[in-house]
């Protein structure tokens, strides 16, 4: 089993960013996307759609099978993927051919988030919380410099280029696994990822009221995020009038509240536990988008009025993904690939269903983005406030 470093801890925080990576540089090159596409506007939305789906679905496969063979056959064949995924898009004629090659890199990104976390269970064992939280501040680290990176580039040379800016990224860190990473899985279950055994694993998993309440709370959350994350890029560009680097600017100023809230849950997770980081994340989460629609009814739309409040969301969030990925997968060693596939697939759940709304709800306003923001970021609140009611709920020895 590898040892803690700072190396492979790098590793991991790539692989964990490499999903959001793929989708924050390609944000502000949708409108460009449609362009050269000749689609109807907010058309490319799917874009972005298709990806996490296929890269929630792909999670509850890609865990428990790295449970059977290990994680580095399943990191390195996902990873390919990846990057075959990428070429392909590259060379898309239509948009609906560049859809279907993104739903294979959204599959093949997958295996690097969920991995990753498991990864970090099997080297970290019960220390795992704060190196969950490094690993998460790579993502949010993407998340705050990625479209700004991904505007610079769309600006100068087109669509293409996030693309092959991710693909690279991608290639960088499919060689580090192949000459960097030995297994870390000393434990295989033969058993594991065959359907009967699969189905009965998630039933387990799932009588767990902790395991719930994080996977729910976790999945609304980062709905509510993503609302703001695939609606941004039109309202701030379209509406507000911003050019593609400005959006990119503006939008990594505030999803860098992402990563004080990360921060903040590394140093505290051990002395306050994952529930009550995610209970003061999940109520900042609600507070900023409550805050947001306020500002919205009442002096319309604006860069300030829309920026600000969303700090607040961005620090609890921040807050909130790596705290409850923790607290589901900690007490669970002995299927850490499941539990940590199963919470993958809850994150993306949320940004799904967020993404679906978004686009049918899309109306040439801002209002869409700002009601289901909303609405996913009150139900995370709720879904968290009623089920930790349960005694023992949260406990992180509550595995089950």
């Amino acid at each position: 089993m590898p040892k803690p470093s700072r190396t492979l801890l790098l590793m991991l925080m790539t692989l964990t960013a490499l999903g959001e990576i793929s989708t924050q540089l390609l944000i502000p090159a949708l409108g460009e996307l449609e362009r050269d596409f000749a689609t109807r506007p907010g058309s490319s939305l799917a874009v972005l759609s298709v990806f996490v789906a296929a890269f929630g679905l792909g999670q509850l496969l890609m865990g428990p099978l790295s449970d059977r063979l290990g994680r580095r056959p399943i990191l390195i064949a996902g990873l390919l993927a990846y990057l075959l995924a990428s070429g392909w898009m590259l060379l898309a004629n239509d948009l609906a051919e560049f859809i279907a090659a993104r739903a294979l890199q959204g599959l093949g990104a997958c295996s690097a988030l969920v991995l990753a976390r498991a990864v970090v269970r099997d080297v970290w064992q019960a220390q795992a919380g704060p190196a969950l939280a490094l690993t998460v501040i790579g993502m949010l680290t993407s998340i705050a410099l990625a479209p700004m990176a991904g505007g610079l580039l769309t600006l100068q040379w087109g669509w293409q280029a996030p693309v092959l800016a991710a693909m690279s990224v991608g290639a960088v860190v499919w060689l580090a696994v192949l000459f960097f990473y030995k297994e870390s899985n000393a434990h295989l279950d033969p058993q594991a990822g065959r359907l009967l055994k699969l189905t009965g694993d998630y039933w387990d998993l799932l009588r767990g009221r902790s395991v719930r309440t994080f996977a729910l709370t976790l999945a609304c959350t980062y709905g509510a995020m993503f609302c703001v994350i695939a609606g941004s890029s039109t309202v701030y560009i379209k509406l507000l009038g911003l050019s593609p680097a400005e959006y990119g600017l503006t939008f990594g100023s505030i999803v860098s509240g992402l990563i004080a809230g990360a921060l903040f849950t590394q140093r505290k997770i051990m002395q306050l536990g994952p529930q009550r980081i995610v209970a003061i994340g999940v109520t900042l989460v609600a507070a900023g988008a409550a805050l947001t629609l306020l500002v919205h009814a009442l002096f319309g739309l604006s860069v300030l009025g829309l920026s600000l409040p969303q700090v607040l969301v961005t620090v609890g969030g921040g807050m909130v993904l790596p705290a409850s990925v923790a607290g589901a997968v900690i007490p669970n060693a002995h299927r850490a690939g499941l539990a940590a596939g199963f919470m993958g697939f809850s994150q993306m759940a949320g940004a799904t269903l967020a993404g679906v709304l978004l686009t049918h709800l899309q109306d040439g306003t801002s209002w869409p983005m700002v009601l289901l923001h909303g609405l996913f970021a009150w139900a995370a609140f709720a879904a968290f406030s009623l089920l930790r009611r349960v005694p023992g709920a949260a406990a992180l020895s509550a595995g089950r």
